[in-house]
C-alpha cells in the first residue's frame, strides 16, 4: 500500500463518518487490507470486507481489484443495508458481519467466522488491527498502546498485507532527568569565610586601613564649678531684725 491508498482510505472513511483507523481496522480485521483474499466458509468470500457470493454479483467484486478499485464498492454495500454516515464503527462491523446494523449479539462462528458477536469483536479483538493501520497513516493517527513495552521493535511505517514492516533502527530511549539538588538554605558559615579570605575570620573585626590606632576616648565629664557670690554683713542683719 502506498500514499495513494492512504488518502483513498482517509477519504472512504470520511464519507462513512468513520475515523480512519476504524474504517480501515475494520477492514485489515476482516481481510488484512488484502482485496483479493479469500477466506470464510468454503473459501467464498473474497475482498476487503469479505464479500459473500451474491453480494459478488450485486457490487461487481471479483477480487482482481485494487485496493483503491473495492473501497467504493464496500462504501456501496453498506449503504445498501442500512448503514447511515456517522453511525459508527460498531453499526458498520455490525453490518459486515451480521447483514444489518443493530445486530450487536449476532455471531457468524458457526459459519466458519471467528468466535464472539459482533459487539466482543470490536471490542476485544480490533486492538492489534487499529495499530496497524494508525502505523500505515502515520502521524496525528499513530496509536500506543498501554500492553507495549519499550523494548518492542519501532515500526517503519510501511505497511504490507502481511502487517507492518520491521525497522532496522532502534527504538528511542529515554533518560531520567538528574534529580534537582536540594536547597539548604543560607550558609552564613561559608559567606563570612568567603568574605574573609586568606586572612581569617578575625581579619573581619580588625579597623579598616591596618595600623590605624583607635580613636582617643573623650574627656570625663566636669560638672560647672559656680562662684561664690561674698559675704553682705548689712544685708545679713538686716534679715536678723525682722
Amino acid at each position: 500500500m502506498d500514499a495513494a491508498d492512504r488518502d483513498a482510505l482517509i477519504a472512504s472513511a470520511g464519507r462513512l463518518g468513520l475515523t480512519p483507523v476504524e474504517w480501515g481496522g475494520l477492514m485489515s480485521y476482516e481481510s488484512g487490507l488484502n482485496p483479493g483474499r479469500w477466506g470464510g466458509s468454503g473459501g467464498r468470500h473474497v475482498g476487503l470486507i469479505q464479500f459473500g457470493p451474491s453480494e459478488q454479483k450485486a457490487f461487481g467484486v471479483t477480487g482482481r481489484e485494487t485496493f483503491q478499485e473495492q473501497l467504493p464498492k464496500a462504501e456501496a454495500f453498506l449503504l445498501s443495508r442500512g448503514y447511515e454516515p456517522g453511525m459508527g464503527l460498531m453499526q458498520a462491523y455490525s453490518t459486515v458481519n451480521a447483514g444489518s446494523p443493530n445486530r450487536l449479539n449476532a455471531s457468524d462462528a458457526k459459519n466458519g467466522g471467528m468466535p464472539g458477536t459482533v459487539a466482543e469483536k470490536v471490542q476485544n479483538q480490533f486492538g492489534p488491527h487499529f495499530r496497524k493501520v494508525s502505523a500505515f497513516l502515520g502521524g496525528d493517527a499513530a496509536m500506543t498502546m498501554p500492553t507495549e513495552t519499550a523494548t518492542a521493535p519501532a515500526a517503519s511505517g510501511r505497511f504490507g498485507f502481511s502487517g507492518i514492516e520491521p525497522s532496522a533502527s532502534s527504538a528511542p530511549t529515554m533518560t531520567t532527568p538528574a534529580a534537582e539538588k536540594k536547597d539548604d538554605g543560607l550558609d552564613a558559615a561559608s559567606i563570612l569565610k568567603m568574605l574573609a579570605g586568606e586572612k581569617g575570620l578575625a581579619s573581619l573585626a580588625a579597623p579598616a586601613g591596618g595600623g590605624a590606632t583607635a580613636a582617643p576616648a573623650p574627656p570625663p565629664m566636669v560638672p560647672i564649678q559656680r562662684r561664690a557670690a561674698p559675704f553682705d554683713r548689712d544685708a545679713y542683719l538686716a534679715l536678723l531684725r525682722r
